[in-house]
């Protein structure tokens, strides 16, 4: 399944899929990494079941955040793994979700840095690609794909800054 989806990423975006690390999420939140604020995006699958599937992104100021069409993206402005998590269980509350997992959390690698962090549940697959411009000076251009792992299709688009304006 993992690699059906990197496949279908792959025809989705232009660039270098960033590699990953799963990463222990307690041990995370109790870091410097865990309490920083980041840019975050909220993501979501659509489509015939109701019950959808959330994942964030965070990442930091100087990057870009692409999204390809098929993705319905809310700005969540800055905040904390903890403030994620807290979002991700009150949306799941105010929708009445019965279903969702605990969020799991990766680190995202770009040239042997962490980049940002994924936190999604375990039903939705999710790729962050490199698409930084040839001779862009500063900051990083990053695609942010999804699929939802149960079968369904996205829709819409974003193109968003991080909010310190670059």
């Amino acid at each position: 399944m993992v690699l059906a989806a990197a496949l279908a990423l792959g025809a989705c975006a232009t660039g270098t899929v960033l590699k990953w690390n799963e990463v222990d999420t307690a041990a995370l939140m109790k870091s410097d990494a865990g309490k920083h604020k980041f840019n975050v995006v909220r993501f979501q699958t659509s489509g015939p079941v109701a019950e959808q599937v959330f994942g964030y992104f965070l990442y930091g100021d100087g990057i870009e955040v692409v999204t390809g069409g098929g993705t319905y993206v809310v700005n969540m402005g800055k905040l904390a793994l903890a403030d994620v998590m807290t979002d991700y269980n009150s949306v799941r509350k105010s929708r009445m979700y019965s279903s969702g997992s605990s969020l799991i959390v990766r680190e995202i690698l770009r040239r042997d840095s962490v980049a940002g962090y994924i936190a999604a549940d375990r039903d939705i697959d999710v790729g962050i690609w490199d698409i930084t411009p040839g001779g862009k000076g500063s900051g990083a251009v990053l695609q942010l794909d999804y699929n939802d792992a149960r079968g369904q299709h996205d829709g819409g688009t974003y193109r968003g800054r991080s909010l310190s304006g670059d």
